[in-house]
């Protein structure tokens, strides 16, 4: 996320409908070209959005998938925070008790990170930009890029072309421990203290629910990213 999170979001709800230029973003948020740019060039370094070179005329910004995954996020926790608290929660719990295998028995088969898409997407506009590939050829590449799961659907993308080295994935050492219920028990005690404290408040009216949601996020990530530290370091 970039510096100006609520500009991002403000230019991915107008990206949703059809791509568009930066000067027609400026024109319909308000804001100038100048930090319009910036908020863009953010959210292209993060594939939420993609940059269309057009034979003539300005470049257009087209929303990904995972644009539109963000946009999601953010419109589902606005209009039901209590919902998407939930899943946060029992993400973060299930993801604590039994952790997921990051690397499958082949590599290959591993699924793109939001990281592997942005060194992908640098390497074939490097690529078009010393010639190897032309603008259409560009685009279809770049298409099949954000369509691609697993890292074994990148063949393709980078036929004929170098393929960018991509970070080695973080694997569990094998035989891991099952979850301390007693450690689980004293962590979840303290988050539910803390919940029904904010919900008390609440109810006095002493605290909005944006605000209380948003602690209560802080406070079940707190308490339960001691358990996880212990847990991958056993």
């Amino acid at each position: 996320m970039g510096d100006e999170p609520a500009l991002e979001h403000a230019l991915l709800e107008h990206l949703q409908f059809a791509p568009l230029s930066r000067a027609e973003l400026s024109r319909r948020t308000g804001v100038g070209d100048h930090r319009v740019q910036a908020a863009l060039d953010d959210l292209v370094a993060g594939t939420y959005v993609v940059r269309r070179p057009q034979d003539a005329g300005p470049a257009d910004y087209e929303i990904t998938a995972a644009g539109s995954g963000r946009l999601r996020v953010v419109e589902e926790l606005v209009e039901s925070p209590l919902k998407m608290m939930g899943k946060l929660f029992a993400a973060t719990v299930a993801d604590t008790i039994h952790p997921r295998q990051t690397t499958p028995a082949d590599p290959r088969d591993l699924w793109l990170s939001d990281d592997d898409r942005s060194v992908c997407s640098e390497a074939l506009a490097n690529q078009y930009a010393v010639g190897r590939i032309d603008r259409g050829e560009l685009g279809r590449r770049t298409d099949l890029l954000l369509t691609a799961k697993t890292r074994q659907e990148l063949d393709p993308i980078f036929e004929g072309l170098p393929v960018p080295e991509l970070a080695e994935p973080i694997t569990l050492p094998p035989g891991a421990k099952g979850p301390n219920w007693g450690t689980v028990a004293v962590l979840l005690v303290p988050v539910l203290l803390v919940v029904g404290i904010i919900g008390l408040n609440i109810w006095r009216g002493h605290a909005s629910l944006p605000t209380a949601v948003l602690y209560t996020i802080i406070a079940i990530c707190v308490f339960l990213w001691p358990f996880r530290s212990m847990r991958r370091r056993k």
